[in-house]
């Protein structure tokens, strides 16, 4: 690849033959086109401005031979304004000859006016200007905001090329990388911007960093190619054309790079989770039970996640034979009992390592194998952790669009609020928007990627949280219907006491139940709250109790 790309008039040709040689002695690789305008003798089927484009691109640096003669070259200028477009360091070379550099000065300005106000640019190139002059002064002025290399017969000129080696190798990391993201781009761009182009993560965090600190101007282009592979898979998801299958393999991706998406990570240990408004109270009727009345609440975004359980699941919180006393029995609500122990919670499962590994190990996938008694006693866990940290009063809400990448905005609760598990009443409200009574969170079923179901024919496999944006509930929350079956808070009969040993309620289907689980009235599976399957999972809520 060439260090510097050579931007001459032919008239100049002598001097540039010296200069490109003793550029060579020093170890460095120019390219210049050696016939020059104008454009005789270029053999027969060469595309010459695409290998001038091509040169320019892969080039390190870009060096304009200033001179009374390449000041009004329209292919000097063309040459220039490309390599602007592009964003490439210009490095000015002063070129004066025997006549001084005060008299050169004079005469480039004489020979800027002396071009024509109605000459075009030759219709072998292309710029962002056609009127020569005005293409002129703009470059003209854009250049000499940089400090140029003079090249006089006053000064020796082993002197000049040292001061030009000086400025070619400064920050020159930066410059040769800038290089390859110019050439990645436009082979990006030359393949119909093919995702296969593309630099993964790995590969574009050093030139973050690079921005970072350079903080140079992009091209349009460049900002596209560049963006974090996060945003583009994200951006992607909202795509309602975006396959079942692609859906799930952007999920297992972001578990790779880091999926940067606020409510499915842990910060200090603490479970980040953003929430779900639902601000319209209602009556509701599960089955043949007399109406409900359902009070304002929050329910969490997404499911709980494989790194949100794991930050759980610590000896302190698993062998401590007093684990929910430990973690604040003095919360003032029914749903907390004091002197409660953890065996009687879970007889079964009183150790870590009993506790089952999750069926995919991504951290943005939801924990599944868990049971009632677990996701009980993790929202309790969750719910001391709100209070410790002070967390109520910068709670954190949910953004309407689904991907935000900029921080969610909070409020203040009180704490009379508390964290719990749903209850399969407050489930249905979400999914059904309460007075709407939708048929599904979404409305009504179509051929559309919505949901994990066995119809999305992904081998029955959870996929990562969030995947099925176009199915989300009317709040925002993501994977109320599909993905894992929800544990909620009351037994079958829609007994609210947690002692009971009666079957819990699940709600929402799952990835190997059919479309009709999903819907926002289905309330067939019951489970012993002591079991744990595959296909079950848990969300949060967070509601005033009496």
């Amino acid at each position: 690849m060439p260090d510097v790309f050579v931007s001459y008039s032919h008239q100049d040709l002598e001097f540039v033959h010296k200069l490109t040689v003793s550029l060579k002695r020093h170890g460095k690789q120019p390219w210049f086109d050696q016939i020059k305008e104008p454009l005789v003798g270029i053999v027969a089927g060469v595309p010459w401005w695409k290998e001038i484009q091509y040169g320019i691109e892969t080039a390190d640096s870009f060096v304009f031979v200033i001179s009374p003669n390449s000041i009004s070259s329209p292919y000097c200028h063309a040459e220039i304004c490309y390599a602007r477009e592009l964003g490439k360091r210009l490095i000015p070379l002063l070129y004066c000859s025997w006549i001084g550099e005060q008299k050169t000065r004079k005469t480039i300005d004489i020979a800027i006016e002396d071009i024509s106000d109605d000459e075009e640019m030759p219709d072998s190139v292309t710029s962002s200007m056609r009127n020569l002059k005005n293409l002129v002064r703009a470059n003209w002025l854009a250049i000499s905001e940089i400090q140029y290399v003079v090249f006089a017969a006053s000064i020796a000129f082993e002197e000049s090329i040292a001061n030009l080696l000086q400025a070619l190798d400064i920050d020159l990391a930066w410059v040769r990388l800038h290089s390859q993201l110019v050439q990645a781009a436009k082979l990006w761009e030359a393949s119909g911007f093919d995702s296969d182009f593309l630099w993964q993560a790995n590969r574009l965090k050093p030139v973050y960093e690079m921005i970072k600190r350079y903080k140079p101007q992009l091209t349009p282009l460049l900002r596209d190619f560049i963006q974090p592979e996060a945003e583009r898979l994200l951006a992607e998801l909202m795509s309602i054309k975006t396959t079942h299958q692609r859906r799930s393999s952007i999920g297992e991706r972001l578990s790779v790079i880091g999926d940067p998406r606020e409510g499915t990570n842990v910060i200090n240990g603490v479970p980040d989770i953003v929430w779900c408004e639902i601000n319209i109270e209602g009556e509701i009727q599960i089955g043949s039970s007399a109406s409900i009345h359902v009070k304002p609440f929050y329910v969490s975004k997404y499911l709980i996640t494989n790194q949100q359980f794991e930050a759980f699941i610590t000896p302190d919180n698993f062998e401590s034979e007093e684990i929910l006393r430990k973690l604040g029995p003095e919360v003032n609500s029914p749903y907390f009992q004091p002197k409660v122990l953890w065996s009687d919670f879970d007889p079964f499962l009183g150790t870590i390592e009993n506790v089952m590994s999750p069926d995919e190990r991504f951290p943005n996938f939801p924990r599944n194998y868990v049971t009632w008694y677990q996701a009980v006693v993790f929202s309790y866990w969750v719910h001391n952790l709100y209070i410790e940290h002070d967390l109520f009063a910068r709670f954190k809400i949910a953004h309407k669009n689904s991907y935000p990448i900029h921080p969610s905005p909070t409020k203040h609760l009180d704490t009379k609020w508390i964290i719990r598990l749903p209850y399969e009443w407050e489930w249905q409200y979400i999914a059904q928007n309460g007075a709407e009574q939708r048929q599904y969170p979404w409305g009504e079923w179509d051929d559309y990627p919505r949901a994990n179901t066995r119809e999305a024919s992904l081998n029955r496999r959870t996929t990562a949280v969030g995947m099925y944006p176009h199915g989300a509930a009317e709040c925002g929350a993501l994977d109320i219907g599909g993905n894992l079956w929800e544990w909620c808070n009351n037994d079958q009969y829609l007994g609210r006491d947690w002692r009971s040993s009666k079957a819990r309620s699940l709600r929402g289907g799952a990835f190997d139940s059919d479309k009709g689980s999903s819907a926002s009235k289905y309330h067939y599976n019951y489970l012993l709250p002591h079991l744990r399957e595959e296909n079950i999972g848990f969300r949060l809520v967070c509601a005033r109790d009496p």
